[in-house]
């Protein structure tokens, strides 16, 4: 199972939060690989891949940022009609259920990449590899 660990921190819904986060990261020398943000009326979540996970959640905490860590998926699938459908149809079909997902860049213009957070896993990751589709790493995601 391949497991990736994505980073969410939690900001106030007002203009600048986001960027003071981000800023941190950046003063740090951080990479990002994938990035979400969602918002509710409140706050916002940014949910990101970063190329040092560990070194991130220090130094957001320092900065005095809620910071949650969850393991989620990733994969790399072909950037062509339909491929998506059916990596929605496997898991839905063996009854994993997606909470939530967001697409990132990878190193090939023929493969799109994903970052989905499902409620199983490691029955997840089994579905897919029965299916042949491309989990990726850590190690993966921080060399693209």
């Amino acid at each position: 199972m391949a497991n990736v660990k994505q980073i969410s921190v939690f900001v106030d819904n007002k203009p600048g939060q986001a960027a003071g986060a981000m800023r941190v990261i950046k003063e740090n020398g951080i990479n990002l690989r994938a990035l979400s943000l969602a918002d509710t009326a409140d706050f916002g979540i940014v949910r990101f891949i970063a190329n040092d996970t560990e070194k991130t959640v220090d130094i957001l905490k320092a900065a005095g940022y809620p910071v949650n860590v969850t393991e989620v998926v990733a994969i790399s699938i072909p950037d062509t009609p339909g491929q998506l459908s059916r990596v929605l149809d496997a898991l839905g079909n063996d009854n994993v259920n997606v909470e939530y997902m967001y697409s990132f860049l990878g190193t090939s213009d023929r493969a799109v990449s994903f970052v989905i957070r499902v409620d199983d896993n490691a029955h997840a990751s089994d579905v897919l590899t029965k299916n042949g589709i491309i989990q990726l790493t850590e190690n993966d995601i921080a060399e693209m």
